[in-house]
């Protein structure tokens, strides 16, 4: 396959994460300049990780065993590629002039989390000879699990910089112990697959769990990070929860601010000893809160719109099945359970895939037909709908 053809299948996943996490940062947009930089620092990381592995991967440990899958998973993998993503992020930011919000940590942590994936992908299609099939799987699972890697990361330095002063320490350990983590236990599950039909399936399991866990909680954790800077716009974006002042603090109990925003509370003795992490958890409004706007109402039916919720949820279950079906058909010789399942729900999982494409295409004011282009899922995926009606009907937001 052409050069051009091969790295553009390599970075074009990565590419679309970092223009969404980019548009997703609504507060305060970063520089272009430094978001080009910070993926070329994760490119960097790359590169210093290959290193380190090289020189892990001399290990003693049978390749063919549990125990090598662990060792190449935690120990090879996740340990190094995480570390250096971590120092090259620390690199950038110590002298960043525009590091000021903690959205900017999970910013700039995905960002280079989505350098180093690039470069990793470009490196697994040009040595292999499937390369539109590894770049389609690894497009749907490798570069999303870097990109919420990336946001754990930054997550817990936003907490560990900005968060409770005595649970700093805890918190930076968190920022690379919890990628690590997750990434250890994404390699394990794939490393340890072809070892038996019995670990197969615990894999799968577990694979499944995680990839539910990270999409959530990823999620969770921008929406919470995004609403800790807007909280804290009005006055000190960067100032630390739980901060102390006594001279604001006369101040404020003389009447000097007096006059509130919505976004802005005056600093009083309660506020100086309560901080953000304690107060009500945000919540966000969800379909079941909204009468009329539940989601999966009409699955199977292409007329419509639905929000990007619902079919980032609809691609994740045709993924899972997917998985599954991939796993029954590379068995040499599956039950008559497992054959009756793959035939059964072969159309059935295609309608629907189907159907919540063609709706999410008419969200963003397109044709059901435009699903057919390639690589376009992607763009499904993280464009924002029509807010308004449109030709396809009303918002469903």
């Amino acid at each position: 396959m052409f050069p051009l053809i091969i790295f553009a299948v390599g970075v074009l996943p990565a590419i679309a994460l970092v223009l969404y996490i980019y548009l997703l940062d609504k507060n305060q947009r970063e520089p272009l300049p430094w978001i080009f930089k910070a993926t070329f620092y994760g490119v960097l990381s790359g590169l210093a990780a290959v290193l380190i592995e090289g020189w892990l991967s001399h290990a003693d440990i049978a390749q063919d065993t549990l125990e090598g899958a662990l060792y190449n998973s935690f120990i090879v993998a996740a340990i190094s590629e995480e570390s250096m993503k971590l120092f090259f992020l620390w690199l950038l930011l110590r002298k960043n002039p525009y590091f000021d919000e903690r959205m900017d940590c999970i910013v700039y942590a995905t960002c280079v989390s989505m350098g180093f994936a690039g470069l990793e992908n470009i490196g697994y299609v040009a040595t292999t000879e499937n390369t539109m099939e590894v770049a389609i799987h690894r497009a749907i699972f490798s570069v999303p699990a870097h990109f919420f890697f990336g946001v754990f990361m930054g997550y817990f330095m936003s907490l560990a910089i900005w968060g409770k002063p005595e649970k700093r320490f805890r918190n930076w350990i968190l920022t690379l112990l919890v990628p690590i983590t997750l990434h250890g236990i994404y390699d394990a599950c794939l490393f340890s697959m072809p070892l038996s039909d019995d670990i197969l399936a615990v894999s799968l399991f577990i694979f499944i769990i995680l990839g539910i866990y990270v999409w959530i909680a990823g999620h969770r954790n921008i929406v919470r990070t995004l609403a800790r800077d807007k909280k804290h716009m009005v006055g000190q974006p960067n100032q630390q929860e739980g901060y102390y002042n006594k001279e604001e603090r006369s101040n404020a109990l003389v009447g000097q601010y007096e006059t509130k925003t919505e976004e802005y509370v005056p600093l009083d003795s309660m506020t100086a000893r309560t901080y953000y992490d304690e107060a009500e958890p945000i919540q966000e409004p969800t379909a079941s809160t909204q009468p009329g706007k539940r989601l999966f109402q009409h699955p199977f039916s292409f007329n419509g719109r639905i929000r990007r919720k619902e079919f980032c949820y609809s691609y994740l279950i045709y993924m899972l099945w997917y998985i599954v079906v991939n796993a029954i058909d590379e068995r040499k010789n599956p039950s008559t359970f497992e054959s009756w399942f793959t035939m059964m729900s072969v159309v059935p999982m295609l309608w629907f895939n189907l159907s919540q494409s063609c709706k999410r295409c008419h969200d963003i004011g397109r044709s059901g037909w435009w699903q057919i282009i390639p690589f376009y899922t992607i763009w499904l995926l993280l464009a924002e709908g029509d807010l308004d009606s449109n030709e396809y009907g009303e918002s469903p937001k």
